[in-house]
């Protein structure tokens, strides 16, 4: 039946893709701000753009002005003293691009922020399909207590960290000789991945009478790997935003859903508070936001009642070809027991879960 599918190509102007894309924040606790400037490519061949060699700065409303350096090919920071960083200042983002493009956005106000009342998990499954099936984990929630905050809108990050660990140690490998280590080699065996949780959570106490929320729900996490196995920790950031950030962010969090047809809900225009001074008509995408974070982190082990249900990736095979005709271009081959094994079995930074073998500066020694 494939004869009666036919392609739909939208007929989509060059304008609407050459678009400018900036993302820029001043935010507290950090003195420098990252500021990323790109082009938007066509929706035929999309691909991420960045723009470099830019002017990038940042302006505050008593006149000081902040230079930026190219970190990286579309990526700036902005150093900004702490003491230059409080609430109730206002500022702007400045960008000149090589082709003399001149992008600003609005002066945007530092809102002071309340602190996060707490921030915990539940155990819980979540439904399937199958009415006999769960996905077992836990389901994160923040609590918010401001009666006396004068702001009602806020956004949410979440970053995770989780420990995991590779199945064996590094005993013996063949790159055309055999190399046996002698005691095993255990350095690769416990990695750290960090990831930033991609959901926007966004939170309007502006109908509620005492600036207070329970149960704001956050991320799950479920027990198909090993992120809950061994030590796992949320650092939750949370930031005061204005009205019209809430609803730039809650457009963009809109536009992140799922789409299950081209008749369902269709993507909203995210208006940005960056505008293009020297081609007005061309609009320029994303947003520079000004925020007072205030951060709590917490550590999760042994969840009571949660089982695992996850295979390791490693892979185990018998010696079927003698390891002098193996092709070169698969060496190394790593060996334990008479077997071989797949290098994921060994290092552990060569998993899925994407981490590395550097613990972080604030993982506990004991757990």
């Amino acid at each position: 039946m494939y004869a009666c599918i036919e392609n739909y190509r939208p007929e989509i102007e060059y304008i609407e893709s050459n678009k400018y894309v900036v993302y820029g924040e001043v935010m507290t606790g950090q003195e420098d701000h990252i500021v990323s400037v790109a082009l938007a490519s066509s929706i035929q061949e999309p691909k991420y753009m960045p723009l470099s060699e830019c002017f990038v700065r940042i302006v505050d409303m008593s006149g000081k002005s902040f230079d930026g350096n190219e970190l990286e090919e579309g990526k700036y920071a902005v150093r900004i003293p702490p003491e230059n960083i409080m609430p109730g200042m206002a500022y702007r983002l400045e960008i000149l691009t090589p082709a003399g493009t001149s992008l600003v956005s609005e002066y945007e106000e530092l809102l002071d922020s309340p602190d996060i009342d707490s921030v915990y998990y539940k155990r819980e499954n979540i439904a399937t399909n199958n009415p006999e099936h769960f996905i077992e984990g836990i389901q994160f929630y923040l609590d918010l207590d401001a009666p006396g905050a004068k702001h009602s809108y806020y956004k949410i990050d979440v970053i995770e960290t989780f420990e995991y660990h590779s199945e064996l140690p590094l005993e013996c490998y063949y790159d055309g000789d055999m190399h046996c280590v002698d005691p095993p080699d255990y350095s690769h065996m416990i990695c750290w991945a960090t990831k930033q949780i991609k959901d926007i959570f966004l939170l309007n106490a502006a109908e509620l009478q005492e600036n207070a929320y329970k149960l704001f729900s956050l991320h799950f996490v479920d027990n198909t790997t090993q992120r809950l196995k061994y030590l796992y920790s949320v650092l939750v950031k949370q930031y005061t935003i204005d009205e019209a950030g809430y609803v730039y962010w809650d457009q963009v969090r809109q536009n992140n859903l799922e789409q299950g047809s081209m008749y369902e809900t269709q993507p909203l225009p995210a208006k940005g508070n960056l505008v293009n001074l020297t081609n007005p008509e061309q609009e320029v995408l994303g947003y520079f936001q000004v925020s007072c974070a205030k951060t709590k982190r917490i550590f999760v082990k042994d969840v009571p009642d949660l089982t695992f249900d996850f295979y390791p990736e490693c892979g185990i095979w018998g010696l079927f070809t003698p390891l002098r005709l193996r092709d070169p271009r698969f060496y190394p081959i790593y060996l334990t027991g008479g077997k071989e094994v797949s290098p994921d079995c060994i290092f552990c930074e060569m998993s899925l879960l994407g981490g590395t073998t550097e613990r972080p500066d604030f993982w506990p020694e004991e757990r």
